[in-house]
């Protein structure tokens, strides 16, 4: 009476699955729907060894071995198992079959919790529906790995409280954790044997070791605190080692496994074979046989052995079927024979042996819409110890965010204290987005080739304005690396630059304002208090010429050059010029400098004065720079505008590649298109010609007066000229650097 009741509450479970798979038997394969003659043999003797085995073994609970499948048919689990190779790259290792499935599936969780289920789908419907138990999980994972010649099984066993449940809530993401791993290797990567010797700290060594080791007992001790907080949280379970779990073992042997290990299919991660997660050990099964396990498990699975050909350690449930193992010997063995010449037959090898049925299921079929997909519903949400981790499907999310990490304060997740987000396949480049909540900070990472070789971009708020950190990969043209700006000062710093600067720091007065650039160029007009510059040096010069340090001191109206450290000495050579103010001569006592070397003879009054003119000029030139910096980051903010509202995110990034190369085509014509009408509006004989046409024959009247109206507009065009370069003689002759760059493009445009 008992049993009619419960075959009767699992057909309309069966039911129930069926409707929501919305499938029907009359679309489904017949090997889903009946049993061959052979099926039904092998059933009846997996019958068998379950009723021996629970004679033999009364205290152990009944072993999964013929569960029903989607249509209501027993099938023996073995046959369910479906080696298939997909053939994507991104499935190409057990590391992304696990992701995979752990993405791709949501948990149906086992009821009741201590029992093993009494119906298994196939992996195709599993795949249709995105609903699995842990065993249908493991089924599909098993399926994906036995297809890429991984030696795997699954296991039907039990586990801990938080594997079963999938609750990582107790655990630390890991996402957290590279950072740590990161400072370690910074660390070692400082710590090299061989290599450049940095010049000595002037500090006590016994002062740092003592600060370092206070640093560690501050951090010991709050990470003590906190494991005590997490522990706190841990309730004793009640159904510990009673839980029934189903995971994946791949034994060493085959793809370069040096060691067994397990792989929990729900969060795809895996884990050594004597991890205290894993409680027991009833069975396990591959595509060839089902293994029952003899050892005990009183303390985990730490004293399994898995040599499953030991008939003392494991009982298969087909004593003469062929395992994986001696197939793969039979198959290396062949081999050997056929470079010896020799033709051996795999029947030869196992006349007696018991083959086991073809799989029931049919192909697995992973699409590629499937791996974009990724989860179900385009969303999967994991909560970790003081963190949230949010995945999304790039097809769902329309502004290319792929995952979402939430972390806080406290152990029960309400006071956010960072937020960082991942995106892909963006027009403008961004990979990654920084929130801090503590420091009230953004930040901004970048691909690198994107619009003027952005790659880090942070801003701040402050009680006096915004900072703001850029960082960029532009060598080729100002080999500018870094660039910090905020209300009070800039701060920029070089590469492999022609003129050697490396390092220059701005002082502002006022602050920058937000209003544009006065159209005079000096520091003064520019709210410049200081400026300072320093150069690497130049090889090519002597140290006491070469400058090391340039500082310009814009309300003392004074300039002071530090040079290089000549060989042998510690002091370096320095000069200090005062400008004169409008109207004021140039006298001896603006000019002043110190000699390192007592032989070399000091500047005379019209060289000083020549140093002094040249700086000036070079003044003007580091205003003009400092200004062409401050619009640069306005620009950059307006560039950043239009990318957030212009924005594409592209389906692939093949697609994004082509996107790219059509956008620089249209680009590269525009600007053909432009230079051609603009050498059109430049060109004298264009206005002309078009009112000749393009005739050929052309009386001699006519040339003569054709010629002589070409010639008056050319004389008309030099006069032009001429004028134009008398009204700006002056400008040219006082910015020789930049100036003149603007005046020939002021003349391009008069033109």
């Amino acid at each position: 009476m008992a049993t009619s009741t419960v075959k009767e509450a699992a057909a309309v479970t069966v039911e129930e699955d069926l409707r929501t798979l919305h499938l029907s038997e009359e679309i489904l394969p017949e090997s889903y729907r009946i049993n061959s003659a052979k099926e039904k043999q092998l059933v009846e003797m997996a019958d068998n060894f379950q009723r021996q085995y629970l004679l033999l073994y009364p205290d152990r609970k009944p072993l999964l071995l013929c569960p029903v499948n989607e249509c209501g048919v027993r099938k023996f689990v073995s046959t369910t198992l479906r080696p298939t190779h997909t053939g994507f790259c991104e499935l190409h290792s057990w590391k992304d079959c696990s992701s995979f499935v752990s993405d791709f599936l949501a948990l149906q969780p086992l009821e009741p919790l201590t029992e093993v289920p009494s119906q298994l789908f196939s992996p195709t419907s599993v795949l249709r529906s995105q609903k699995a138990t842990c065993f249908e999980s493991s089924t599909l994972l098993c399926s994906l790995l036995l297809g890429l010649d991984y030696d795997a099984y699954c296991v039907s066993g039990y586990a801990s409280r938080e594997i079963c449940l999938l609750d990582q809530s107790l655990q630390q993401c890991p996402l957290l954790e590279p950072q740590a791993m990161s400072v370690q290797s910074q660390t070692s990567k400082q710590e090299k044997k061989y290599g450049v010797r940095c010049q000595k700290e002037l500090r006590s060594l016994f002062l740092l070791e003592q600060e370092r080791k206070q640093q560690e007992a501050k951090a010991a001790l709050l990470q003590e605190k906190e494991l005590q907080e997490v522990n706190s949280r841990r309730v004793p379970d009640p159904l510990r080692g009673l839980r029934v779990h189903c995971w994946v073992l791949v034994l060493s042997g085959k793809r370069h496994i040096e060691e067994n290990f397990f792989i929990d299919p729900l969060t795809g991660s895996s884990f050594p074979t004597n991890d205290d997660n894993f409680q027991g050990i009833e069975s396990v099964w591959n595509s060839f046989n089902c293994y029952v396990n003899k050892q005990e498990c009183s303390s985990g699975c730490r004293d399994v052995l898995f040599d499953l050909e030991d008939s003392r350690l494991w009982e298969p449930v087909f004593h003469d079927a062929i395992s994986q193992q001696q197939l793969s010997r039979a198959v290396q063995r062949k081999r050997e024979d056929q470079i010896l010449g020799r033709i051996t037959k795999l029947t030869e090898m196992f006349p007696t042996k018991f083959r086991l049925l073809r799989p029931w299921v049919s192909r697995i079929e992973v699409s590629k819409e499937d791996l974009q997909t990724r989860f179900p519903g385009g969303k999967k949400v994991t909560h970790y110890i003081k963190a949230k981790l949010e995945r999304f499907s790039p097809a769902v999310t329309k502004d290319g965010l792929v995952s979402r990490l939430t972390t806080y304060k406290d152990l029960d997740c309400t006071e956010v204290s960072a937020v960082k987000e991942w995106y892909q396949n963006r027009s403008d480049n961004l990979e990654e987005r920084h929130f801090n909540k503590l420091e009230n900070s953004t930040t901004e990472h970048f691909k690198p080739r994107t619009a003027f070789g952005l790659l880090f971009h942070k801003w701040k708020a402050l009680t006096s304005g915004t900072e703001r950190e850029m960082r960029f990969d532009r060598p080729e043209q100002d080999g500018l690396e870094q660039r910090v700006v905020s209300p009070q000062a800039m701060e920029e710093s070089f590469k492999d630059r022609e003129d050697f600067l490396y390092f220059r720091h701005v002082t502002f007065g006022q602050g920058v304002s937000s209003t544009p650039c006065p159209l005079k160029t000096g520091l003064e007009n520019l709210n410049v208090l200081k400026v300072v510059e320093r150069f690497h040096r130049n090889t090519s010069k002597p140290a006491n010429e070469d400058v090391a340090k340039r500082v310009f001191l814009v309300p003392e109206m004074q300039i002071n050059l530090t040079y290089h450290l000549m060989d042998h000495r510690n002091i370096p050579s320095t000069r200090s010029i005062t400008k004169p103010k409008e109207g004021q001569p140039f006298t001896n006592d603006m000019f002043s400098e110190f000699q390192v070397d007592r032989s070399q003879k000091p500047l005379g009054p019209l060289s000083g004065y020549r140093m002094a003119e040249e700086l000036k000029d070079e003044e003007e030139n580091v205003a003009v720079q400092i200004k062409a910096s401050l619009k640069e980051v306005e620009k950059i903010l307006d560039c950043r505008e239009e990318e957030e509202k212009d924005l594409r995110v592209f389906s692939s990034l093949l697609e994004m590649v082509v996107a790219v190369q059509q956008k620089w085509v249209e680009g590269c014509m525009s600007k053909e298109d432009h230079l051609m009408l603009h050498q059109e509006e430049m060109e004298v004989l264009v206005p002309l010609q078009k009112l000749v046409g393009y005739n050929d024959a052309l009386s001699s009247e006519e040339a003569n007066s054709y010629c002589m109206s070409f010639l008056e507009k050319y004389k008309e065009k030099l006069d032009e000229h001429t004028s134009f370069l008398e009204k700006n003689l002056e400008t040219v002759h006082q910015r020789p650097t930049y100036s003149m760059a603007a005046a020939s493009f002021t003349h391009t445009q008069h033109f």
